[in-house]
């Protein structure tokens, strides 16, 4: 089982893309040497704050999702009627993208409101192990599927391979209560 540690990674990761919006959205702070270096140097202690945040959320995003790539699939479970999601991953990210796109980096209480959101979702996505919603999955090319118990798995097969498998004992990693990784690579059937 995947640990809080990892599942508040995942979380992290979930807003790659906001990051980088963000970034683009204050551009003007990174577009000459002179900023860049009054960035560094907490000239500007706000958009300062701001930048080496956004850059350590980076870090963690980029961290997880290399763990969750190379991480062994060590335990081995068979699945049975296995079908696509409803798609909760776009109402997930649209909720929440609005209000944290309007974040104004000059501004503390706006910085503040703005963590006090990000920490609140991050208390909802860990306590109820929400890792499936993550939109760097699919970039990755894994898609979210259910099985008849209510199982979730993340995968890069597409719901074909992953239906020929059905029954089968395949190996995985359990990444949550009820919440499973299989890979391509790794998906031959295991003996026993």
């Amino acid at each position: 089982m995947v640990s809080v540690l990892f599942r508040i990674g995942l979380y992290v990761s979930s807003f790659f893309p906001l990051y980088v919006l963000l970034i683009i959205d204050n551009y003007n702070y990174y577009i000459s040497w002179t900023r860049i270096k009054s960035i560094i140097l907490f000239e500007h202690v706000l958009p300062s704050l701001f930048s080496y945040s956004i850059l350590v959320l980076i870090a963690i995003s980029v961290s997880s999702l290399f763990i969750i790539m190379k991480i062994n699939l060590n335990e081995k479970h068979q699945f049975e009627g296995i079908s696509k999601t409803e798609d909760n991953l776009l109402s997930y990210v649209v909720t929440y993208l609005v209000p944290i796109l309007s974040i104004d980096i000059t501004k503390a209480n706006s910085l503040l409101v703005n963590a006090g959101l990000f920490s609140l979702l991050g208390f909802i996505y860990v306590k109820n192990s929400l890792v499936y919603l993550n939109p760097l999955f699919l970039f990755f090319r894994y898609n979210i599927f259910l099985t008849e118990k209510n199982e979730v798995l993340i995968s890069n097969l597409d719901i074909y391979e992953l239906k020929s498998l059905e029954g089968e004992r395949i190996r995985t990693r359990v990444l949550s209560y009820k919440i499973y990784l299989i890979r391509k690579k790794d998906s031959a059937v295991v003996e026993g």
